[in-house]
Parts: C-alpha cells; sequence; structure tokens
C-alpha cells in the first residue's frame, strides 16, 4: 500500500518508520524545513539550542525500544534537583541512588521528614504492576492524588509542583493523576537524559531510518481524504491512506476532531563565561513556579551544548505571558548576582502549544480513525510525552495494517 503521514513530529516518524517495515510505501509530508516537530535543536553562535527546555526519561519504554541509545550519547542530569528557595540551594538528592545525598536531602526545606519518607512510598505504590494498569487506575486530579498520598502543602508547593510542572506545563496539578504516577515511576527507574548533540538527535535519528526519498520537507498540507493529501501548492498525491499525525490543533483542523487547550512555556537561552552552577543538575523553584521553574546548565550536562569556553544556560516557565522574560532576568539576577545581567541572550523561545492539556477523564487510545477512514496518532492521543508521541505513532502502524489485513 501508498501511505500518506501528514507530519513529521515523533508521532509520524515513528509511523512512516512502522509501515515501512510492515512492507508498505511510505510518503512523509512534513511543513517544516526539518523533521521533530518541536524536538529540534539549532546551533546559535556555536551553542546547540533545542525547541524550549526538553528531556527524556530515559526509561520510557517506547524509546527503549526504538531509539539506539549508545549511538544518541545521552547524558545524563544528576538524580533529584537544586531548589532554591528562601534565598539559598538546597539538595534534594534520591537516596536510593546517592546514599551521601541523604543527610542533604532530610536537612532540604521542602517538607517534613515524614514527607520524604512517604516520597520513598510513592515511588514504590507507582512501580506495582504493569503500565498499562497503571494507566487504568482509579483517575483523579494530579493534586488530590498527591494529597491522598499524605504529602503536605509544604512538600507540594516548594518541591513537587516546580517538578511536574517543568514537565507537564502543569503548575495547578490540575490534570490527570495517571500522568503524575507514569512521570514518577519513569524518574524513579532511570535517568533524566539529553543526546550529547541537542535533543534534535531524537528526531534525526527516527528520520534516517525512512525509506531513501519518503520525507518530503518544506510541504505544508491544505487537506486531506482517508486517500488523499492536498498540499499548499495546489499538489494533489493519491494514497490508499492517510495518516494525520500533527499536533492537536492541526489534526483538529484538518480532520475535524475535537481540539483541546494547549500548555504554553517560555524558554530564555544565555550564554555566560562561566557556569553559574558547576555540576549537571535541575534548578527548581521552590518559592513557586513563577517567574523562573525551572534552570539548567545544559553545558554542564553535555558540553557539546557549549563552545570552548562558554556556557548555555536555559531558564523555563510554564508561561508565555508578556513581560515574563524580563521577570525571569530579575530573578536571576536576585539568584546568582549581577554578573547575570552580562550574560548574552541567544534565544527567547515562547511556545503557545507545548503540550495538550491532559484532564482527569481523557480516553487514551493511541491511535484514532475518522468515520471517513482517516486515521490519527500524536502525543494527544496518548500522554503529552515523547513516549506518548512515539507509541502513538507505533499504535496507528499497527491499527492501519491490521485493518488493511482484515
Amino acid at each position: 500500500m501508498q501511505i500518506g503521514v501528514i507530519g513529521a513530529g515523533l508521532a509520524g516518524l515513528t509511523a512512516g518508520i512502522e509501515l515501512s517495515l510492515a512492507g508498505h510505501e511510505v510518503v512523509v509530508f512534513e511543513a517544516a524545513d526539518g523533521p521533530g516537530g518541536r524536538v529540534r535543536t539549532d546551533l546559535v553562535d556555536g551553542h546547540r539550542l533545542d525547541r524550549g527546555f526538553q528531556i527524556l526519561l530515559d526509561a520510557y519504554p517506547e524509546t527503549r525500544r526504538l531509539l539506539d541509545y549508545r549511538a544518541l550519547d545521552l547524558r545524563a542530569f544528576s538524580p533529584g534537583a537544586l531548589l532554591r528557595w528562601n534565598d539559598r540551594f538546597h539538595r534534594v538528592g534520591d537516596p536510593l541512588r546517592e546514599p551521601s545525598k541523604l543527610l542533604d536531602t532530610l536537612r532540604a526545606p521542602i517538607g517534613s521528614p515524614l514527607d520524604k519518607v512517604r516520597i520513598l512510598a510513592f515511588r514504590r505504590a507507582v512501580a506495582k504492576g504493569t503500565l498499562a494498569e497503571l494507566w487504568q487506575r482509579p483517575e483523579t486530579t494530579a493534586r488530590q492524588r498527591l494529597e491522598d498520598a499524605g504529602f503536605s502543602e509544604t512538600m507540594i508547593e516548594r518541591f513537587l509542583t516546580p517538578l511536574f510542572a517543568g514537565i507537564t506545563l502543569d503548575p495547578e496539578l490540575a490534570g490527570s493523576s495517571r500522568v503524575v504516577e507514569f512521570v514518577f515511576r519513569m524518574l524513579g527507574a532511570g535517568d533524566a537524559v539529553v543526546p550529547a548533540l541537542g535533543m534534535g538527535a531524537i528526531s534525526d535519528q527516527l528520520a534516517a531510518r525512512l525509506p531513501s526519498g519518503a520525507l518530503r520537507l518544506d510541504s505544508p498540507v491544505r487537506a486531506v481524504t482517508a486517500r488523499r493529501v492536498v498540499l499548499e501548492d495546489g499538489e494533489t498525491v493519491e494514497l490508499d491512506s492517510v495518516v494525520v499525525a500533527t499536533d492537536l490543533s492541526e489534526a483538529a483542523r484538518l480532520t475535524g476532531i475535537e481540539s483541546r487547550p494547549w500548555k504554553g512555556v517560555t524558554s530564555v537561552w544565555l550564554r555566560a563565561d562561566s557556569p553559574p552552577i558547576d555540576e549537571p543538575v535541575l534548578v527548581l523553584n521552590g518559592g513557586g513556579t513563577s517567574p523562573i521553574n525551572t534552570l539548567a546548565v545544559m553545558s554542564q550536562v553535555s558540553p557539546d551544548y557549549a563552545p570552548a569556553g562558554s556556557s548555555t544556560i536555559v531558564v523555563s516557565t510554564p508561561s508565555t505571558e508578556p513581560g515574563v522574560v524580563d521577570q525571569m532576568r530579575t530573578q536571576l539576577g536576585q539568584w546568582f548576582g549581577e554578573s547575570t545581567f552580562g550574560w548574552d541572550l541567544l534565544r527567547i523561545d515562547r511556545i503557545e502549544r507545548a503540550q495538550p492539556v491532559q484532564p482527569v477523564g481523557r480516553a487514551r487510545s493511541g491511535a484514532l480513525q475518522t468515520d471517513d477512514g482517516i486515521w490519527i496518532c500524536g502525543d494527544h492521543t496518548r500522554d503529552a510525552s515523547i513516549n506518548g508521541a512515539i507509541g502513538s505513532g507505533r499504535a496507528a502502524a499497527q491499527a492501519l495494517s491490521t485493518a488493511r489485513d482484515t
């Protein structure tokens, strides 16, 4: 069969790979000048800048199955985090991996000693059973789940909120409890990592697995049917099947499925002569998620993020409000002193459509088919993560192949 895939993000690339392996002829249409969607890395003045602050959790089952981790040369963040609270930085470690950080963790002002015991209990609870069973557990909001686990308001506000706001872009913790349980399980089972050459290396690796000539860049799509793709320049391509693997808003435009609101993020990339923190650790704002939620010196995680003699720093917040960048620069000065005002601005990534909202009660199918036969995949059909995007592409390819064989 000849199958058209719309979108060369992680879901579309995965669908294209899987369909090709199943013996189908595939063409992947991508509006941009390169594959990956948001998972791309640009070189700016010798610095590698991802499209917003991103990490890979290497315990993700879908990425373990599909990606060549060795070729990506993954570089890990230190377990735990560095928490900024009350004008000081405090170490919050993972005592199971770094016993030497246990005392620092017990002293950190993120909650009571009982809260820290509950972290280990929560970690054990989310690790029980299969992942399929986890996604079928009783569902509530993320905040309610954490409260039900016994965490104090101090622990939730100072540590868990900025942690999940950085990963799920949900500072209100209003999304699904299953998402929080899944993320916490992945954090406990592996490391937070980036490829040595930036997150875009993931997309490049997947794109390289497509058959030669299968990827058509700079090819925005105007309209689709179950057997036809119409490009913006008027070209019409007749096919046996079509998979829409775009983001949710674009999928809604092309197919008429219901859309949902988005979570946005602003990431500011900066260059400094020397790193403000000399270790590969994620910094969380224990005083809230605004104006800064997270900070990372990416060149401490992977030296390839910066040219020799420079540091690449990214600060992020789950907001796209006007003025937030100036507020972040002011807070950097409060954290590290006046020298930060001499840091060079490399780029501002203001991403309005970073992750679709993941509400309680949403179906998580992985692949959809419209009444008129168009297949749909993307992180919006599973969970808003790299794992969800790749898993949805695989699910769509398998469902399409099975349907065509019956």
